[in-house]
């Protein structure tokens, strides 16, 4: 299950954080990520390594070998990649269906359009703005609808009993009765401060390859940050005494 679960200290906290080369294949015709080389959601292709493991030299050899149509290459870049494309997707989307086909849809938009990335931005920011542009699409065609904070991929695994375990079960049920509350309030943002949350906030991505993801100044990007914590302090205005009071674990410090 993709992590999610922000602390309110973190979301609204008033700092502005900063956070031998093979024939040339089609790719209108074959599409990797439906291949037999590998699979997005194949649990063994999320457990192999993750961006954080792969060296500048090794991205680059598999990227030039996929830019030459090598789709075992590409799929070495999706496995590197995917775990934290997903993970924006999830928190941009909250809806676990949509945002596997989101997943699915940024690395097939990124294989067909491969020999176009110049380089000037790292592989990692050209994924995660096709990303980002993905997800807006599916929240403009979104249509409203009722649905239950119980199937939102970002929240806990819901438990016959949600005390259980916990040393303090009080604590435990205001703390998932938040989170939700949290995650509600997300929702509601606009889906260009909902983005800027994510990535900054929530992905840890500094303000500037974040303006470079979203397309726009990296005063922009701290402007929409400021805007975003300021709506979210208003939809819970209730609980920001608390917010600094909470500790990882539900447990008051």
């Amino acid at each position: 299950m993709i992590a999610y679960r922000p602390t309110l200290a973190l979301v609204l906290s008033s700092r502005d954080e900063e956070p031998g080369p093979r024939p040339p294949a089609s790719r209108e015709t074959e599409d990797p990520t439906r291949s037999g080389t590998y699979s997005i959601d194949d649990d063994e292709a999320l457990g192999t390594r993750s961006i954080g493991d792969v060296t500048e030299e090794e991205e680059a050899r598999w990227l030039e070998r996929a830019r030459s149509g090598d789709a075992g290459a590409y799929g070495r870049l999706v496995r590197a990649h995917q775990r934290r494309v997903h993970a924006t997707a999830v928190q941009m989307l909250g809806d676990r269906g949509e945002a596997e086909d989101a997943t699915q849809e940024t690395f097939l938009r990124a294989w067909r359009a491969l020999e176009r990335f110049d380089g000037r931005s790292k592989l990692s920011t050209w994924l995660y703005r096709i990303c980002v542009n993905v997800c807006l699409n599916a929240l403009r065609r979104r249509k409203r609808r009722a649905s239950s904070d119980l199937d939102d991929p970002r929240m806990p695994e819901p438990s016959a009993d949600p005390t259980q375990g916990r040393t303090d079960p009080a604590a435990a049920v205001e703390k998932d009765q938040t989170e939700r509350r949290l995650a509600a309030a997300l929702d509601q943002l606009s889906p260009t401060l909902r983005s800027a949350v994510v990535l900054v906030l929530l992905q840890g991505m500094p303000h500037k390859e974040a303006a470079d993801v979203l397309g726009c100044p990296e005063g922009t990007v701290a402007w929409r940050i400021h805007e975003a914590r300021r709506r979210l302090r208003l939809a819970l205005d209730d609980l920001r005494d608390d917010a600094p009071l909470v500790a990882e674990g539900g447990r008051r410090s």
